[in-house]
């Protein structure tokens, strides 16, 4: 009976202790804690900015070499370098920077043509085999790259070969396997755009025919000339629907995974400029007439949803004074050729004459 007394006055005397334990303490308790857990806190977020700091300062100066940077080569040329990146990463796993495309890019020697073609393909092997993603530095410098090392350098440059490397650059810019649609700016394509233009310009002066009879389809019968200004023509309004196709937001009307993929890949929704459709349309002008250029250049450009259809005065006064000399040319051409049939006819009725005049005196 003893002992359950004194464990029963124990736990009285537990509970009184608890119930008329002073505030003043638990306050001060409550208080002790949380200043610690303050002052924990905040020296754990000094610490993990500390340790951020040192680690981003640690992974720049240690920064692990790419591939080109191992190689070390003596000699720096596309062709080089794009061995170097395909043997580095010939396995699937490791990725290609964009610095070493880059550099890949600026090796490329002036009128070296073999090196314009090596940045094309490294264009093509690398997204398609190393999941490569071209950036907007990447595709300037693929884009100068190659209308450096396509370009000749004669010391007397005229149009024709000025024009086939120009030829050559745009048609990258179409091929969707380049990736160069998703990247390049439209600055980039309006300097392809004056190259074309500027040799044509040349080649006009030394008296050269521009205008072609234009024709669905190349038949393979044409001539080097005309073949050459039929595909500067594809090419011109391949560009313009490339930049205008951009602009319009196609993602919009895919499906979810072709949508994710295609945005994967966007740097630059950017569309045609003025600048851009004034080149364009001097150029199918030259080449293909006012109809033409209507249809497959200014047509495209006035469909797009945020051009309203509206195009600039200038451009519509050019394609009409241009329309305009056309039918001059074609009345003039059909006088010329009535007056000849005339002509023809006048010969034949003389002869005619002649004979029946050669058959009266013989009989």
């Amino acid at each position: 009976m003893n002992n359950q007394a004194l464990v029963r006055a124990r736990c009285i005397l537990r509970a009184n202790k608890l119930v008329h334990r002073p505030k003043e303490t638990a306050t001060a308790g409550v208080q002790n804690l949380m200043s610690s857990r303050v002052a924990s806190s905040s020296f754990q977020h000094h610490r993990f900015a500390f340790s951020s700091v040192a680690q981003q300062e640690q992974s720049s100066t240690d920064r692990r070499p790419s591939a080109l940077e191992q190689a070390n080569l003596d000699v720096i040329t596309p062709g080089h370098s794009i061995f170097v990146l395909q043997k580095y990463a010939a396995d699937g796993l490791a990725l290609i920077r964009q610095s070493d495309f880059i550099k890949l890019c600026e090796s490329a020697r002036p009128g070296k043509m073999k090196d314009a073609k090596a940045i094309a393909t490294a264009l093509k092997e690398f997204r398609r085999n190393n999941r490569f993603v071209l950036q907007k530095a990447g595709a300037r410098a693929a884009v100068e790259g190659m209308i450096r090392s396509s370009i000749p350098n004669y010391k007397e440059l005229y149009g024709k070969p000025r024009l086939h490397a120009a030829v050559f650059v745009a048609d990258q810019i179409i091929d969707e396997k380049t990736a160069l649609y998703f990247a390049i700016e439209t600055e980039l394509v309006d300097q392809v755009l004056g190259e074309i233009q500027q040799a044509l310009t040349e080649m006009e002066e030394r008296g050269m025919q521009l205008k072609i009879e234009i024709k669905e389809k190349a038949s393979g019968d044409e001539d080097g000339d005309e073949k050459l200004l039929f595909k500067t023509l594809r090419v011109t309004e391949g560009l313009v629907k490339v930049l205008v196709n951009r602009s319009v937001r196609p993602e919009f009307n895919m499906k979810k995974r072709a949508a994710r993929n295609y945005l994967k890949r966007l740097q630059t929704v950017a569309g045609p400029e003025l600048s851009t459709l004034k080149l364009a349309t001097d150029i199918a002008l030259s080449i293909g007439g006012a109809a033409v250029t209507q249809k497959d250049i200014v047509g495209p450009y006035a469909a797009a949803w945020w051009t309203k259809g509206v195009v600039d005065e200038s451009i519509l006064k050019a394609i009409a004074d241009a329309e305009s000399r056309e039918e001059e040319a074609a009345r003039a051409a059909a006088a010329e050729e009535e007056a000849a049939n005339t002509e023809d006819d006048y010969e034949a009725e003389e002869a005619g004459e002649g004979d029946e005049d050669a058959k009266d005196e013989k009989e």
